[in-house]
């Protein structure tokens, strides 16, 4: 079942059955999510599990249904903060771990994904978040508004801003020698 079907069953009755359909549609997506953010295989699953269960639990809040996406990858984005403020203190330095090789084949092809990991590790923390939310993601404005809880003026602006600095960053990379 496509992932569209999916979420529109779960949304149109909210049994056991639509939300196993709902999960496995998008528990690859939400595991992606939290896989590019350099979180272990293993933690990736438990968040995505989390979050799908929250899905599950909280479906009622949902107040739109075609901003289901944005509403999801706020619950994705609230989990990831919560992870971490459970695991790393203020002061602690984050060391990312290196991606394992069949999964980092997964995710990017050749040097085009190499160039666009270096980027991105360019821009700013939310900026990387708001891009891929955008482009990887492919969430509309509307569902990045509710993803940050902001107004759909504040995502375009900062998308326009995101998209300058990136062409800026790809230019110099492409006039740099060694490129």
């Amino acid at each position: 079942m496509e992932e569209k079907q999916a979420v529109d069953l779960f949304l149109r009755n909210r049994s056991e059955e639509s939300f196993c359909a709902l999960f496995e549609a998008l528990y690859p997506r939400v595991r992606r999510y939290f896989i590019v953010r350099s979180l272990d295989r293993m933690t990736a699953e438990e968040l995505a599990q989390n979050v799908l269960l929250k899905v599950y639990n909280r479906s009622g809040e949902l107040r739109d249904r075609d901003l289901f996406n944005g509403w999801l990858f706020k619950v994705a984005r609230n989990e990831l903060l919560a992870y971490w403020r459970r695991n790393f203190n203020a002061g602690q330095t984050i060391e990312y771990e290196p991606l394992e090789d069949d999964l980092s084949n997964e995710l990017t092809t050749g040097s085009a994904g190499v160039q666009f990991d270096d980027w991105m590790t360019s821009l700013e923390p939310a900026e990387r978040e708001l891009t891929r939310l955008r482009f990887i993601e492919e969430l509309s404005y509307e569902e990045l508004a509710v993803a940050f809880d902001v107004p759909m003026g504040t995502v375009k602006w900062r998308l326009f801003n995101v998209k300058k600095k990136l062409s800026q960053i790809i230019s110099a990379s492409m006039t740099a020698p060694n490129s």
